[in-house]
């Protein structure tokens, strides 16, 4: 059977949110190393995935429901560059009511 197990990123134990401006929202995206224990899987094994979460300026969180979300747990990013990437398209895709 195959399980997933949670690690933070190598750097560091708390978990770092990179921020982005966009259309006068900030972008909030937080990477984050996913093991997946899978035999089957050939490479190096990491996976990663983002979470994302939109503010107005100020820092507030929006009220609406669609202003945070978190990558496909069907889909992985081989690398944090391309999970950090994906999390700030996802988070423009959320600002412009994609």
């Amino acid at each position: 059977m195959d399980t997933e197990t949670f690690e933070p990123t190598p750097e560091s134990a708390e978990l770092a949110w990179k921020c982005e401006d966009y259309k006068g929202k900030q972008m909030h995206v937080c990477t984050q190393r996913r093991i997946q224990e899978n035999t089957s899987l050939s490479g190096h094994g990491e996976q990663w995935f983002f979470a994302v979460r939109i503010t107005d300026q100020s820092n507030n969180s929006l009220p609406d429901k669609d202003t945070s979300a978190t990558s496909d747990s069907a889909l992985f990013y081989t690398t944090q560059a391309i999970a950090e990437d994906m999390g700030f398209l996802r988070g423009r895709e959320l600002i412009d009511g994609v």
